[in-house]
């Protein structure tokens, strides 16, 4: 982008979706590791959902325990089909 030029830039002024935060924890060996579960609450315009996403609170996570965030999308999955 060194020699192109930036002839506009343009922000929606409404939102375009908006997400609901859970917070969550992975309990391995009597350590606590947080996070917060994202779940968006539109569709795209094609009616495909976005999908949920795991952030941890805190950087220093084990790669073991990171590797568990398809079971805990999975997990929060099917708490919904129970309700």
């Amino acid at each position: 982008m060194k020699n192109e030029q930036i002839n506009q830039i343009i922000i929606n002024k409404s939102p375009s979706f908006t997400e609901t935060w859970f917070e969550g924890e992975v309990l391995v060996k009597n350590e606590s590791h947080k996070f917060w579960l994202i779940h968006p609450k539109h569709s795209n315009p094609n009616g495909e959902e976005y999908a949920c996403e795991v952030r941890w609170f805190f950087k220093r996570v084990p790669m073991k325990v990171r590797a568990m965030y398809p079971y805990i999308i999975e997990s929060y999955l099917q708490t919904l089909k129970t309700e």
